[in-house]
């Protein structure tokens, strides 16, 4: 009974021993020596972080010996701390550097659902621009009194009649004006060639104040291409005794095209 006592204090005698350490410390400024609160650390070639309090005091706690801090915070310089073993805390003074205004970028992360559009866009082929809108999530087009005439558009349940509370426009053109007298803002699509439309964008929602006077609702942007990519001939027929014929060819040549210049 001994021997097997012995054999278990030996075991776990054996058995590692997971180390916790706790770092703690103040960031300041190095010239007021003002506490910086909301300041990042992060331990060097760990996971660990934490980040400054209101009175700038900090502790991070790690399974295994740091070796070095990195502290930074906006409009200071970042810095990287060398870790003493001999203490746990560590006075932290950052230098405040210049900001510039003019080199921050604020952009919108791309919506997922555009990247379908234009794969749905490329994929599907459609007899008319208007059933491009189809494409947009959440939107429904219905055509009455005729064909020829501006679909009635619905977004989200949301009666937008012709175009009245969705702003649409190609290559940055407005498609739907203030001045139009049937409905105001008569979104007639019908001369869009759907086989140029490169790519659609659209948002919804009344967030798009810098697009237009149309945006109730939302907005959809076509985009046609500035060069062709293949030249084209299609024929086609359909019911009700209708066709169809389009062609599609570089009239400038290639040495125009080599210069960006091309007509459709």
């Amino acid at each position: 009974m001994r021997v097997i006592l012995a054999y278990v204090v030996v075991f776990f005698l054996s058995l590692p021993v997971l180390a916790h350490e706790t770092y703690s410390g103040k960031v300041v400024d190095a010239g007021t020596q003002e506490p910086l609160e909301m300041a990042t650390i992060l331990a060097e070639s760990f996971p660990y972080g934490t980040e400054t309090n209101v009175l700038g005091f900090f502790s991070l706690t790690a399974d295994t010996i740091l070796q070095a801090l990195i502290v930074s915070y906006l409009g200071y310089e970042t810095q990287r701390v060398v870790l003493d073993p001999t203490k746990r805390f560590v006075l932290i003074e950052l230098q405040p550097t210049s900001f510039q205004l003019d080199r921050v970028t604020v952009s919108e992360l791309p919506d997922p659902l555009t990247s379908l559009v234009r794969l749905d866009t490329r994929l599907r082929g459609v007899n008319s621009s208007q059933e491009v809108l189809r494409s947009v999530p959440g939107l429904v087009i219905a055509q009455h009194a005729g064909g020829g005439k501006a679909e009635q558009i619905f977004l989200r349940g949301f009666d937008i009649d012709h175009g009245t509370d969705i702003s649409i426009q190609v290559d940055g053109l407005p498609v739907n004006m203030v001045s139009h007298a049937h409905g105001q803002g008569y979104a007639d699509l019908h001369f869009l060639i759907p086989e140029l439309i490169q790519r659609v964008e659209f948002g919804k929602g009344p967030y798009y104040a810098d697009r237009g006077n149309f945006t109730t609702a939302g907005f959809v942007e076509f985009t046609t291409p500035d060069l062709l990519e293949q030249e084209m001939v299609k024929v086609e027929t359909g019911r009700f005794n209708t066709r169809r014929i389009l062609a599609m060819n570089g009239l400038l040549g290639e040495k125009a095209r080599e210069k960006g210049q091309f007509a459709k």
